[in-house]
């Protein structure tokens, strides 16, 4: 049956799926672990690192990886409760993974603007300029809808951003493989991704997190990915993702 609806997921790639099985059954040792097996599966993740954070022209210690582009969204929209400044920008066109979870925190003090779109899906950049209050602490806009493939001026966004000091965040879940995606050239924050939206696996994603970008932690723990995200990683999942990339 012939299937049509990329935005949703794609087919995982044979080349993915003969990486992961590999090492699966090779390579299974916790990269935590000190001995060799650990060090292997240690080694596997950080040269997955280097490929992805190369594939956006990032530098590897950007890279977060997590279990979901909704978890990445998650683990940068709490990190609101701990600001000063809880007001947050968004659209109203958002997934879920960005409007659930601003109306979930709103108890926490975190409240949120989200501007209206024109006939094509997209953010005004007027509008998100005479959005902006003392107390916004984020803005939150992504670059490619997920229905409609409405893809935003990002580059105007995150100037207005910018010129008021103030972080920006874009859920890039449905670019990668799509449009061009360049950190060199999209100059945000944070950036969140999602394997299985490019031919990789379910169940991995990542976060771009650009040096110097202020994060906290969601799941505590063992203080794997650099204490930004706890447990143990998922090995196969992260080399099949940086196959797919």
């Amino acid at each position: 049956m012939p299937y049509f609806d990329h935005s949703a997921t794609t087919p995982i790639h044979p080349q993915v799926l003969e990486t992961m099985n590999l090492i699966s059954q090779i390579h299974f040792g916790n990269p935590s672990s000190i001995h060799a097996s650990g060090r292997k599966s240690r080694s596997i993740i950080e040269s997955a690192r280097r490929t992805i954070a190369e594939a956006i022209q990032a530098s590897h210690n950007e890279i977060i990886f997590t279990g979901s582009g909704t978890e990445a969204n998650n683990i940068v929209l709490w990190s609101l409760a701990h600001l000063e400044k809880k007001h947050v920008i968004t659209s109203a066109i958002e997934h879920p993974a960005i409007l659930k979870v601003l109306e979930t925190i709103a108890p926490l003090g975190v409240t949120f603007t989200a501007l209206s779109v024109d006939e094509f899906g997209q953010v005004n950049p007027e509008d998100l300029k005479n959005s902006i209050q003392s107390d916004t602490g984020l803005i939150s806009i992504m670059m490619v809808n997920n229905e409609v493939g409405t893809i935003n001026p990002m580059n105007a966004l995150i100037e207005i951003a910018q010129s008021k000091g103030i972080p920006f965040h874009s859920d890039t879940v449905q670019a990668l493989g799509k449009t061009p995606l360049s950190v060199q050239d999209i100059n945000a924050d944070y950036l969140s991704f999602s394997g299985h939206k490019f031919y990789g696996p379910k169940g991995v994603g990542f976060l771009y997190k650009k040096n110097g970008a202020s994060l906290n932690p969601l799941i505590i723990g063992g203080g794997q990915e650099n204490h930004f995200r706890a447990g143990t990683e998922n090995v196969p999942g992260i080399a099949g993702l940086s196959e797919a990339v």
